[in-house]
C-alpha cells in the first residue's frame, strides 16, 4: 500500500469508509476538546449551570452547521476539508462583552461577526491587494504566537499568579505531545491517522496514573442522559455602540485570520502553490461567517476556521471534503448527547495545552513558508519584519497598553489583531510607488550559434527579472523559469533572422502572472513569411511552458506576448 503522504486523496477521491470514519471521528473530537475556550469564557463571566450548557450546545451546532456547509462545493461552500472551532481570537471580546450585556451581547457580537465576514468575502477580488503573501504570512506566525501563551499555561500547569511550573502538568502534556509528534514522524500508513487520537489518549492514562483526572463530576456526568433534546433557545441580540467598533475589527481580524487558514489548506491541495485561490477564500470565508450567524441565533461565540484540524489533515495525507461533511454530522449529533459533552469537558487542562502546542508549531512553520519562498524587496522584508516585532509587543511586554482606551485594548493586546493590521498598514505604506513593469535594452549576440545566444540573453535578463520580481514579490521558481523560457524563446526566433540587433523588452509582473511583450520589425524575411513558415514549430515548443503565447502583426512589425503562470 502506497505511503498516505506520497499520494494524498485530494477534494473528491473515495477512500476506504473505514479511513474516511477514523479520521473524521478524530476531527471532531479535535473541535470538541477546544471547547476549553467556550468554557473558560463561561467560567470567567460565571454563567449559571443552564447559561453554560445552553452557551457550549450553541457554540458546538455553529461548528457543526459550518463544517457541513464546508463540503459543499463552491460557490456555496468552500468545497475542501475545513473544520470550524470556537475560534480563541473572540476570546477576549467575549469576555469583555458578555460581562457587559451577558449573552444578548455575545450574540450580538457573533452576528456582528458574521456580517462583517461576508461583507469581506464580497469586497475580497477588490481590497485582495491588501492581503499579498507576506500578510497572510505574518496572520499565520501571529496565530500560532497566539497560541503560545495559553498553550504552554495549560501544558505547564501554571496558576494566576503564575507559581511557577507544575511537574505533572508537565509531564501529562509531554506524554500527550511525544506521542502525537512520534507518530506523526515515525509512524507508516494507518496508524499516522491514529496521531491526535493516540496523543489524548496517552494524555488522558497519564493524567490517570499522575491523579490529575478530576473523578469529582463522574457523577454528575452519569446523571445526564446519552440522548437528548439539546437545551437551547433562541437569544434576542443586545447591540452597544460602546463595543460595536471592537466586534467590527475583530470580525475583520477574523476573516483575515481565516484567509490565512484557507491558504495553508490551498497549499495542501496544490504542493507547488503560488497564489491564493480568492474563488475559493471567498467561499471559505462566507462559509465560516455562517457559522457565526448560527451562533448569534443562539447566544454562541464566533467560529473560526481550526488551525488544529488543519495540522491533523497534514499529518494524515487525507483531505477529501466528504471528511468535513461527515465530522460536521458527528458535531451535530452531539449536541444531542449531553453526557458525551459532559465528558469532553472533563479532558485535563494540560492534554488541551500539548494541543495548542502542537498547533502552535505547525501555525509558525506554516507562516513562514508563506513569505520565504519568495523573492523579497527591501519594501516587503520591512512589512514582515516590522508587522513581527508590533505584533510580539503585547506577547512579549504583558502590560504595555495596560493605560489604552478600554474599546481598543483588546485589539493592541492581541498579537494576531497587531501583527496583522500592522502589516495590512505597512503594505499600503509602502507600496506607493513600487514598480511592477519596466523595460529592459536587449543587446542580440552577433552569432548564427543558439545556445551561445541563449547563454548571453539569460546573462541579460536574469538580473533585471530578478529585481522586478523582488518589487512584486513572485518566487525565485518563477523568476528562473521566465528567465529560462524567455531565453530560449528569443534564441530560437533570432535564428529565423527576424529580430533587430537592438531589442526593448517590456515586462508587467502582477503576482502571480508575468507577461512579456516585444515588438520588432522583422528583418531578413517578411512578417507573413514568418508567421506562416516559422512561428507555428516555435509555438508549438513552447506552448507547453507557458501559459500563452502569440505572435500578432501590426503592419509590417511583429508583436511577441508570452505569458507566464
Amino acid at each position: 500500500m502506497a505511503s498516505i503522504h506520497s499520494a494524498p486523496h485530494i477534494v473528491d477521491n473515495p477512500i476506504p469508509q473505514g479511513e474516511l470514519w477514523l479520521v473524521a471521528v478524530q476531527h471532531a473530537v479535535l473541535v470538541l476538546a477546544f471547547l476549553v475556550y467556550p468554557l473558560a469564557a463561561a467560567q470567567h463571566l460565571q454563567l449559571t449551570e443552564q447559561q453554560t450548557t445552553q452557551f457550549i450546545t450553541a457554540c458546538i451546532l455553529a461548528v457543526g452547521v459550518a463544517t457541513v456547509w464546508h463540503s459543499v462545493r463552491q460557490p456555496w461552500g468552500s468545497g475542501v476539508l475545513a473544520v470550524e472551532v470556537p475560534t480563541p481570537i473572540f476570546l477576549p471580546a467575549t469576555i469583555l462583552v458578555g460581562s457587559a450585556g451577558g449573552l444578548g451581547a455575545i450574540a450580538a457580537m457573533s452576528l456582528v461577526s458574521g456580517v462583517v465576514g461576508l461583507m469581506f468575502a464580497r469586497l475580497l477580488r477588490w481590497i485582495r491587494v491588501l492581503f499579498p503573501a507576506e500578510v497572510c504570512g505574518v496572520a499565520v506566525i501571529m496565530l500560532g504566537v497566539s497560541l503560545v501563551r495559553p498553550g504552554m499555561s495549560h501544558a505547564l500547569g501554571l496558576q494566576s499568579p503564575p507559581e511557577g511550573p507544575n511537574g505533572v502538568s508537565l509531564a501529562i502534556a509531554l506524554a500527550t505531545l511525544v506521542t502525537i509528534v512520534a507518530i506523526a514522524v515515525y509512524a507508516q500508513n494507518r496508524l499516522r491517522l491514529l496521531a491526535l487520537a493516540l496523543g489524548l489518549l496517552a494524555g488522558l492514562a497519564a493524567s490517570w496514573v499522575l491523579g490529575e483526572l478530576d473523578t469529582s463530576h463522574w457523577e454528575a456526568m452519569q446523571a445526564e442522559p446519552w440522548l437528548g433534546w439539546p437545551d437551547i433557545a433562541w437569544v434576542a441580540p443586545q447591540f452597544s455602540l460602546e463595543w460595536l467598533p471592537l466586534c467590527l475589527v475583530m470580525g475583520l481580524v477574523l476573516s483575515v485570520d481565516n484567509i490565512g487558514m484557507l491558504v495553508s489548506i490551498q497549499r495542501q491541495y496544490k504542493p507547488d502553490w503560488q497564489r491564493i485561490d480568492y474563488r475559493q477564500a471567498s467561499a471559505g470565508v462566507s462559509t465560516s461567517s455562517v457559522g457565526d450567524l448560527v451562533a448569534g441565533a443562539f447566544g454562541g461565540m464566533p467560529t473560526g476556521i481550526s488551525s488544529a484540524n488543519i495540522s491533523l489533515a497534514a499529518a494524515t495525507g487525507l483531505l477529501t471534503r466528504r471528511i468535513a461533511l461527515i465530522t460536521g454530522l458527528v458535531l451535530l449529533l452531539t449536541a444531542f448527547t449531553p453526557r458525551f459533552v459532559f465528558a469532553l469537558t472533563l479532558i485535563p487542562k494540560p492534554v488541551i495545552g500539548a494541543v495548542m502546542v502542537y498547533a502552535a508549531a505547525y501555525m509558525v512553520v506554516s507562516g513562514m513558508s508563506l513569505f520565504l519562498t519568495r523573492l523579497l524587496s527591501q519594501r516587503r522584508v520591512f512589512v514582515i519584519g516590522l508587522a513581527l516585532v508590533l505584533g510580539l509587543t503585547p506577547a512579549l511586554l504583558p502590560g504595555v497598553f495596560a493605560q489604552t482606551p478600554q474599546l481598543i485594548r483588546p485589539i493592541l493586546e492581541s498579537p494576531l489583531a497587531l501583527g496583522t493590521f500592522s502589516a495590512m498598514l505597512l503594505v499600503v505604506v509602502f507600496r506607493f510607488g513600487e514598480a511592477q513593469q519596466d523595460q529592459l535594452q536587449i543587446a542580440m549576440a552577433a552569432t548564427d550559434n543558439e545556445s551561445l545566444q541563449e547563454f548571453q540573453l539569460n546573462r541579460q535578463l536574469r538580473p533585471f527579472l530578478t529585481r522586478m520580481g523582488e518589487q512584486a514579490g513572485a518566487t525565485k521558481e518563477q523568476i528562473d523559469r521566465v528567465t529560462d523560457v524567455t531565453s530560449e524563446f528569443l534564441a530560437a526566433v533570432s535564428q529565423t533572422q527576424v529580430l533587430p540587433a537592438d531589442l526593448v523588452l517590456h515586462v508587467r509582473i502582477h503576482d502571480p502572472s508575468v507577461t512579456l511583450t516585444l515588438e520588432v520589425e522583422p528583418r531578413g524575411i517578411a512578417a507573413d513569411d514568418f508567421l506562416a513558415l516559422r512561428w507555428t514549430e516555435i509555438q508549438r515548443d513552447l506552448q507547453r511552458r507557458l501559459a500563452r503565447v502569440d505572435c500578432q502583426r501590426a503592419d509590417d512589425r511583429l508583436r511577441f506576448i508570452w505569458i507566464f503562470e
